[in-house]
């Protein structure tokens, strides 16, 4: 398979910068891009998005820590349970067909970002 490379360096480029600045995670626009722009299938856009999420939240993680914004106590009861649960979210992705993995996508995409428009508005 042929990529395209300026596409993937330009996903990057807006995956890592919305990801850092707004700490949305990168896959929110990774996946979708993959999926819609170079056209991959949606189990190999959120295996790629995965992947590159690791470089990403680790400088991300060490700007934010060194800034004092980690509450460690915090962080070290939720890493565990998200790793273990991200395993068993690994494995029920793999069981679903890519039509159905990409509305499953689709629907915490948006429940999540009408959920955060509407807190935000609320508050104004």
């Amino acid at each position: 398979m042929d990529i395209d490379i300026v596409t993937a360096l330009l996903i990057g480029l807006a995956g890592g910068t919305f990801g850092g600045l707004l700490g949305i995670g990168g896959g929110t626009l990774f996946v979708p891009a993959l999926v819609l722009i170079m056209g991959l299938e949606q189990h190999t856009a959120q295996g790629i998005s995965l992947v590159v999420i690791i470089p990403t939240a680790m400088s991300a993680t060490a700007a934010n820590l060194k800034r004092g914004y980690v509450d460690k106590q915090v962080a070290m009861w939720v890493a565990p349970v998200a790793v273990l649960f991200a395993l068993a979210g690994a494995f029920i992705a793999g069981q679903l067909e890519g039509d159905t993995l990409s509305r499953v996508f689709g629907i915490v995409v948006l429940y999540v970002g009408s959920r955060s428009l509407y807190t935000n508005w609320k508050k104004a």
